[in-house]
């Protein structure tokens, strides 16, 4: 006898197949990694459950928190799984390179501090971007995920998932990337409704492949 469990399981396993026909990635688990490890030293001071509740991608790798975690919410994990290929798309449409160097602009620019032996201690003002200094480029990459993670959500959780999403932006779990609540809200609105008016092709493939498995 098939298990609903099985079941489950088998349609994110189905739908990762058809998320890497439109871009190349693997599923990756954050506690078999020691890379994650290492990251999450430096982030659990502002995210301290980034081991166990969020999903990361770097390059082509996709980091859920556990197989459990998946086994535990199939239909979560799955609206999870399409809003990473949004970021996975955004990337292919930009470069790997743009694209990090935007997602992690301005604190990407504390790397300056490694010009002090042309500087001197001038180059010790780029520790400054270690501060929460709001983002628009993640906030932009992050506002079109959300929007997917809005439209896969049933239409009774949308509302929820809307508040979730705005908290995430102005929080700290994002150190702060877009700390205004009002227009943060609009912007995830804005994106929504491109998507479900079809108005932006990455967010329609991603939608159109998230459907058919979802309903096969």
């Amino acid at each position: 006898m098939i298990t609903k469990e099985y079941i489950e399981i088998q349609q994110f396993e189905t739908l990762v197949e058809e998320f890497q026909k439109l871009a190349k990635f693997e599923i990756c688990y954050k506690h078999e990694s020691n890379f994650m490890y290492f990251i999450n030293f430096f982030v659990k001071w502002f995210c301290p459950t980034f081991m166990g509740d969020y999903t990361t991608v770097i390059g082509n790798k996709i980091y859920f928190p556990s197989k459990q975690f998946i086994a535990n919410d199939e239909q979560g994990s799955m609206r999870i799984l399409a809003h990473e290929v949004v970021h996975l798309l955004d990337q292919k449409r930009l470069s790997k390179p743009v694209f990090m160097f935007a997602y992690l602009f301005p604190q990407v620019l504390v790397l300056g501090v490694f010009a002090f032996p042309w500087l001197g201690f001038w180059s010790l003002l780029f520790l400054l971007f270690l501060l929460p200094i709001p983002a628009p480029f993640r906030f932009y990459f992050e506002a079109r995920a959300y929007a997917i993670s809005l439209m896969t959500a049933p239409s009774h959780r949308r509302s929820s998932i809307l508040k979730h999403a705005v908290s995430q932006c102005t929080g700290w779990n994002y150190y702060k990337m877009y700390p205004f609540q009002k227009s943060s809200k609009r912007q995830l609105l804005n994106w929504y409704q491109k998507a479900d008016a079809g108005k932006d092709r990455v967010l329609v493939k991603v939608l159109l492949v998230y459907e058919m498995v979802e309903e096969a």
